[in-house]
């Protein structure tokens, strides 16, 4: 009777393991969860992680980064001047 006892026991206790295990995982899974559908959070993140790698280019070559914002000024600039001149074409 005693062996059946531990037995029971052993397995209660597996049991037990394979319970906090499953809720460790689920715990992780709904962290997971939560975080992919946070996107203001996670914009954020790449946010950051964009403005670290722009100082790191501005520290390593200022002029490129002075370089490429110009450039980027001058597209934007080319794409608002285009929108706006296409209505007047059409007079």
């Amino acid at each position: 009777m005693s062996e059946q006892q531990s037995d029971q026991a052993r397995s209660a206790g597996q049991l037990d393991r394979d319970i906090s295990a499953t809720r460790r995982e689920l715990a992780e899974t709904l962290d997971a969860l939560e975080y992919k559908l946070d996107v203001p959070a996670r914009f954020g993140d790449w946010a950051d992680d964009r403005m670290v790698q722009v100082r790191r280019a501005w520290n390593d070559n200022p002029g490129a980064v002075i370089g490429i914002a110009a450039g980027a000024v001058v597209v934007v600039a080319g794409i608002v001047a285009g929108a706006l001149a296409l209505p007047r074409r059409g007079r």
